[in-house]
């Protein structure tokens, strides 16, 4: 008995020898080059036959000890025979003992040098890639993913307990992918997890680039770059530090203040925009993202848009955005506000894009926005405190409690406006209530001379003392107006005025009663005025500037007509004059004349220079009718009635000239609005018409693929079934 127990023992270890030695020598033989080239060629048959295209592997290592995989050179082609997928090397390392607690744990991922060419057209594009080049690998694995779910299931009627997958690091460098013309690349990825468990991660040359038409139907190349980005996770905070972050558009047309220099160099047809930014996410549950924007810098140069700060707390979820103690900053230029909600538009539930603000306050100076939005402002450096609410949607915006003043209080603006029309330059209207302007001292020159425009009348501005304004302006497509009632120390103008941007004049008009003229003119012999003045002067470049050649000069060019109902003049009163002045831009001459009980006075005068009007050349007249006739005086009568009424003909007529050109200008701006309407609608119909056409001719030639296909199809069975009956 001792001897047969021995026998089994020896029996049983020999056996437990040879299953090992078996073991351990398949292992040898699956870890052989050889065996895995055997393996490899296997496996990419069995890939090829099942996507039905060419699958290539340069090579594979394994070592099934640690788990560790290794794949060099992989290549797969579309249905089109062109290189849809390129991979120059995958590596994936596996935690062995990590199955032991039914984890797959992968320690280290890596993937490099990644060319992927992907192609799906849309369903109107007359190309063969109207269905994705990459479809038939969905496909091809669609069964096997529905028989997996079905199987989970053991045979016992037990389900099976799942694995949990973690991936302790994941690197990618060199990838790059192309879908249609669109393309995105990237030189390195880096994410895992920290000693502590903690995510975070890394991107470096992430770029890419996608065109699209605008509403014009210009062609818009966009391209965004990302140097760097750094996440990491820290006690449930997330934090997103990018660095110089470029985006840039390009609608291969002029820039829209192309030979025009008053414009601005705002264009969202040529961004080349600069950023970079650090963010703070404490907090992402039932949709709602809450977290911080630690520092924001943006900057194009060619523009001149400069952020040099901007920091705010962020709430947002589908619905809409609410920003809190929100800060920011440019060169000179300091804003903040306490809140600020935005709605998203919602077709669903019928709701548009809306936004309001508490009040926004700051110091501010024009200069900063100059090159971007107004260039007139470049050397506008006086600081400008500011106070403001906004509310608006995708067609307005109103302005509220508007309050603007300077440090020193020699200026204070309180106004209330609205901004309409933004998605049509012809419908968009500026308008604007100024309840109070108070402009003291010298501030109202100092404000002036930031401008840089030509300057008249500098003096007798001066003269004016303080100014308190209340009236409105309004802007409209190219055109300004302005008007209400400014109060001088030397009495109140009411005035209108407007800029005419298609033409290119200034006119207007202007009343006063009792203003004291003479102290602003530097003339004293002039007494207190009581008038009414129109006037139009032009400020067109190339017409003024012939002008300048001929003449030379520093006046304005333009003419003014006026009806004195009082006024005096040393010793003498007059009343019911009637004025005229028209300056050529060297010299303006003037002629009034008004009739008395015993004498007609009249006068011309000339000036060259408005800050010098004491040197005003005056040539009086007088005219005695005393002793005349009565038949003289009664054709004096007769003149004087027709002079009245060929001056009121006059008027008329100036009214109805300007009212039809008015009505001409209104005319021109709503039939060069019907006309481009129209260049459109006729431009989408052809796109329709053309679409259509396309459309039709892509659905025979789908057809038609579609039977050579299906034809193909069938003599490819047809000659497997005639292979099968030969072989029987």
């Amino acid at each position: 008995m001792g001897k047969a127990l021995k026998w089994i023992v020896r029996t049983v270890v020999a056996l437990i020898a040879v299953i090992i030695l078996l073991l351990v020598g398949a292992f040898a033989m699956l870890n052989t080059s050889w065996l895995q080239k055997a393996l490899l060629t296997r496996a990419t048959t069995l890939l090829t036959e099942k996507l039905e295209t060419k699958v290539e592997i340069d090579s594979v290592s394994i070592d099934l000890l640690t788990l560790d995989a290794k794949l060099y050179g992989l290549m797969v082609e579309d249905r089109q025979q062109r290189k849809m997928l390129q991979l120059e090397f995958l590596q994936a390392d596996v935690d062995v003992l990590a199955l032991l607690d039914d984890e797959i744990r992968v320690s280290k991922a890596k993937v490099e040098g990644i060319q992927a060419e992907l192609h799906k057209l849309p369903k109107d594009s007359l190309s063969p890639d109207t269905v994705a080049n990459y479809q038939f690998v969905i496909d091809a694995f669609k069964s096997d993913k529905k028989k997996a779910k079905k199987a989970t299931p053991d045979s016992a009627g037990v389900k099976k307990k799942k694995l949990a997958f973690i991936m302790n690091r994941v690197s990618a460098e060199r990838i790059n992918v192309k879908f249609n013309n669109d393309s995105v690349g990237l030189d390195k990825l880096v994410l895992e997890q920290t000693r502590h468990g903690s995510p975070q991660g890394k991107v470096e040359g992430l770029r890419g680039k996608w065109e699209r038409y605008n509403k014009k139907g210009y062609l818009v190349t966009n391209t965004v770059l990302l140097t760097r980005l750094d996440y990491h996770e820290e006690e449930g905070n997330r934090m997103i530090d990018i660095h110089r972050l470029n985006f840039k558009t390009n609608n291969h047309h002029p820039r829209k203040n192309a030979s025009k220099p008053k414009r601005g160099f705002f264009d969202v047809g040529h961004f080349n925009l600069w950023a970079n930014l650090k963010v703070n996410i404490d907090r992402i549950e039932n949709g709602t993202v809450h977290g911080w924007l630690k520092e924001f810098t943006a900057q194009d140069t060619i523009s001149g848009i400069d952020i040099t700060k901007l920091q705010c707390e962020v709430t947002a979820n589908k619905e809409g955005m609410r920003l809190e103690d929100v800060a920011i900053k440019l060169k000179n230029t300091e804003l903040h506000f306490v809140r600020a909600d935005m709605k998203f538009p919602n077709k669903k539930k019928g709701t548009k894009l809306s936004y309001f603000t508490s009040t926004i306050g700051g110091r501010v100076i024009l200069k900063d926005i100059s090159r971007a939005f107004a260039p007139v402002l470049r050397n506008f450096e006086l600081p400008l405190d500011l106070s403001v609410r906004m509310d608006g949607d995708a067609e307005g915006m109103r302005f509220h409690d508007v309050v603007v003043s300077r440090p020193n209080d020699l200026l204070k603006i309180k106004a209330k406006g609205f901004i309409t029309g933004l998605k049509n330059k012809y419908d968009l209207k500026v308008h604007f209530d100024v309840k109070e302007t108070i402009v003291k001292g010298n501030e109202k020159e100092r404000i002036i001379n930031q401008f840089v425009v030509k300057k008249f009348m500098m003096k007798q501005l001066h003269a004016l003392g303080t100014l308190h304004y209340k009236g409105s302006f309004d802007v409209v497509y190219k055109r300004e107006e302005f008007q209400g009632v400014v109060n001088t120390k030397a009495g109140a103008i009411n005035f209108f005025f407007a800029l005419d941007e298609k033409n290119k004049y200034v006119l207007g008009r202007a009343n006063a009663v009792n203003i004291k003229l003479g102290e602003v003119m530097d003339m004293p012999d002039i007494g207190p005025v009581t008038a009414t003045a129109n006037f139009k002067f032009d400020i067109s470049k190339p017409r003024t500037a012939i002008m300048r050649r001929k003449l030379g000069g520093k006046l304005p060019i333009g003419e003014v007509t006026a009806n004195v109902a009082e006024a005096s003049y040393k010793f003498v009163k007059v009343t019911d004059v009637d004025v005229k002045i028209v300056s050529n831009g060297a010299i303006a001459e003037g002629s009034l004349k008004t009739p008395g009980k015993f004498a007609d006075l009249s006068c011309t005068f000339s000036f060259t220079n408005t800050n010098e009007m004491k040197k005003t050349k005056i040539k009086p007249g007088i005219r005695f009718h005393l002793f005349d006739k009565k038949k003289t005086s009664d054709e004096d009568e007769a003149a004087k009635k027709q002079q009245k009424e060929d001056e009121k003909k006059r008027k008329a007529e100036e009214k109805a000239a300007k009212k039809a050109a008015k009505a001409e200008a209104k005319a021109a701006r709503k039939a060069a609005k019907e006309a481009e309407e129209a260049a459109e609608a006729k431009e989408k119909a052809a796109r329709k018409a053309a679409k259509a056409e396309e459309k039709a001719a892509r659905k025979a030639a789908k057809a038609e693929a579609k039977a050579a296909r299906k034809a193909a199809k069938e003599a490819e069975k047809a000659a497997k079934r005639a292979a099968k009956e030969a072989l029987q």
